[in-house]
């Protein structure tokens, strides 16, 4: 099913909807301000399983987990020191997948490899209005369709993913452009990927 809504002012009454899906379990696409991603209530962790599944990923891989603030976003770390807080806070919301120490708030599927998460708040309304709706962050993995390569039509998605997923959020076509990623687990600030979004900062 392919759902759309408005960019800027995301219907209330059409949010909704989404989150009526994702509490029951439901796998979702949604936009970003970077690319389109499968995504889940990180809560459910039927839902997390079924979207580890859906591609085939190892619990190894690395996930992401949008937030809508960083109060939520504290939730599942453990901890953000000062100094870190004031880089997220002059650079969210942005493109930015920032790595931290996961806090066992996150599913276990997720924590039997890894102690970290990616962590992301995006500058996009409709992402933003869902999860604040939700209460809670989604558990979500970007649409690669190959190296450097992803999905950004929604209707291509809703044709490539049909059945796979419960429902597709229509934000437009997205000109596909990774989040910058750096991790923030060691003594010094690690930039992992160079993505959309400047990296003067670190």
């Amino acid at each position: 099913m392919l759902l759309k809504l408005d960019q800027e002012n995301p219907e209330h009454w059409l949010v909704a909807e989404v989150v009526k899906t994702l509490r029951r379990g439901g796998l979702i696409v949604v936009p970003t301000d970077t690319v389109y991603g499968v995504a889940c209530d990180v809560t459910n962790e039927a839902a997390a399983s079924r979207l580890y599944g859906i591609k085939g990923m190892s619990s190894k891989k690395l996930l992401s987990i949008l937030c809508c603030d960083l109060e939520m976003s504290a939730k599942y770390t453990k901890g953000i020191p000062n100094t870190l807080f004031k880089i997220l806070r002059r650079s969210l919301p942005g493109p930015y997948t920032f790595i931290l120490p996961a806090s066992k708030e996150l599913p276990r599927v997720m924590r039997k490899e890894r102690k970290t998460v990616g962590i992301r708040i995006p500058a996009c309304p409709i992402t933003l209005a869902i999860v604040e709706q939700l209460g809670n962050p989604l558990l979500t993995t970007s649409l690669s369709i190959g190296p450097g390569e992803w999905l950004g039509d929604p209707e291509e998605i809703e044709d490539e993913l049909h059945g796979d997923v419960d429902l597709v959020v229509d934000g437009g076509v997205l000109f596909s452009e990774p989040s910058t990623v750096i991790d923030f687990t060691g003594s010094e600030p690690e930039l992992v990927r160079e993505g959309k979004g400047p990296v003067d900062f670190i």
